[in-house]
C-alpha cells in the first residue's frame, strides 16, 4: 500500500510539473485545454493516492488495536520499559 501511494503522489508530482509548463506556454499564447486535462488528472491522482494512505492508517490503527486487546487478553506488558 505504502508503494502505491507514493507511486500516486509522484505521478501526480509529474502531471502538476507538465500542468505547470502548460500553464506557462499558456501566457506565450498557448491553449488551455492541455494545462487543464493535466491539472485535473495532476490533482485526481493525489487524491487518490491519499485516500489509499488513509485507507492504509485505518487498516494499521485497527491492527494495532487488536493487538493491544490480544495482549491485554493474555496478560502481556506492552508499552513499558523493561527493567
Amino acid at each position: 500500500m505504502t508503494r502505491v501511494t507514493i507511486a500516486l503522489m509522484l505521478a501526480g508530482l509529474m502531471a502538476l510539473a507538465v500542468a505547470y509548463a502548460n500553464g506557462v506556454g499558456i501566457i506565450r499564447g498557448g491553449g488551455v485545454t492541455g494545462h487543464m486535462y493535466w491539472a485535473t488528472g495532476a490533482i485526481f491522482m493525489v487524491l487518490f493516492g491519499d485516500v489509499i494512505a488513509i485507507a492504509h492508517l485505518a487498516r494499521a490503527e485497527r491492527m494495532i488495536r487488536e493487538l493491544r486487546a490480544l495482549l491485554e487478553r493474555h496478560g502481556i506488558q506492552y508499552g513499558h520499559a523493561e527493567g
